[in-house]
């Protein structure tokens, strides 16, 4: 049998009694949810802009290309590891029951060979066309989110998303090296703000889900110290996370532009998480925790979106 097993009958339909065959078009929609797609486009993002505000990133376009292409195939390669340690736990939960591994649709032999496929590529092109602090930035990247945060992290501690946010964090700085540019502060303190920004942007949906993590006995914060210290911890790491927004201008970094739609836009997140913590814990709180998940990345996107704003005007003199 193909090992992607494509209409195999999966726990979740033989539970409901049915086993419909899967068609052949899902099978891409499938390999995307494995390589967690929609996370690695973020992580491709920051990344873009890690390259856009290194100095003459011109010049360096295929190492640019490369970067882009080595930070979303070794991230694919993380999310696929992801998921091949967690299929049971993945089908104790609502938002993840149907994921292709939890639910049958692709084995794990399937998925141990396209995260390797994913992986070697990754390596192949960094190792060729990037250098080796972007190559080793990356597989850093990669085991500290498909193996560190999996086995041990997430199972381990409630601070799993601290911890584990280091991982997530470094496509900025992987982008600036991959156009050759040496470690500088403006990429670290772009690390720096992803990290604080990352507990504050996944709590909220913890909150949500808070349920469904105690019963695949995951010690998420609100499972393990409740509804009203993650709540806190959410203002904590927003307020946290506004601060590190504005040290690139204090620094002297970026002009006074970003640092003006960071202060207005930082203000506004923080409003929001100061909102959910003095909310009655009851259905209303849990929707809007989830609009707070999502109004977060609405929040990273507008201050990357200046940062990139701010140097084409400091470039074009206007600032």
């Amino acid at each position: 049998m193909n090992p992607l097993e494509i209409g195999r009958k999966g726990p979740t339909q033989e539970l409901l009694g049915t086993a419909p065959p899967v068609a052949a078009p899902s099978l891409l929609k499938d390999l995307l949810t494995l390589a967690k797609a929609k996370v690695v486009s973020l992580l491709v993002f920051t990344a873009i802009v890690g390259e856009l505000l290194a100095p003459d990133f011109w010049r360096h376009w295929p190492g640019a290309l490369a970067g882009l292409a080595g930070i979303a195939l070794a991230g694919g390669a993380g999310g696929v590891l992801n998921q091949l340690v967690e299929p049971v736990i993945d089908q104790h939960m609502r938002r993840t029951h149907l994921r292709p591994l939890a639910n049958g649709r692709i084995t794990r032999t399937g998925a141990m060979l396209y995260a390797a496929a994913l992986f070697s590529a990754a390596v192949v092109i960094l190792s060729i066309w990037t250098n080796p602090t972007t190559l080793l930035l990356t597989l850093l990247g990669t085991v500290g989110y498909g193996v560190v945060y999996t086995l041990y992290l997430k199972p381990g501690t409630p601070w799993n998303i601290v911890w584990g946010g280091i991982a997530g964090a470094l496509p900025p700085l992987i982008g600036w090296t991959a156009v050759g540019a040496p470690i500088a502060p403006l990429p670290v303190l772009l690390v720096l703000l992803i990290f604080t920004w990352t507990p504050a942007h996944f709590w909220p949906l913890a909150l949500y889900h808070r349920e469904d993590y105690a019963k695949a006995r995951i010690p998420m914060l609100p499972v393990t110290h409740g509804v009203e210290r993650t709540r806190l911890e959410i203002v904590k790491y927003a307020f946290a996370t506004v601060l590190v927004s504005v040290l690139p201008t204090l620094f002297g970094e970026t002009g006074l532009l970003y640092g003006a739609v960071a202060l207005a836009s930082g203000l506004w997140y923080l409003s929001l998480t100061v909102k959910l913590r003095r909310m009655p814990v009851d259905r209303k709180m849990d929707q809007y925790a989830r609009r707070v998940f999502g109004h977060s990345i609405t929040y990273l996107f507008v201050l990357y979106a200046a940062l990139i704003a701010d140097h084409l005007l400091a470039m074009s003199g206007l600032l």
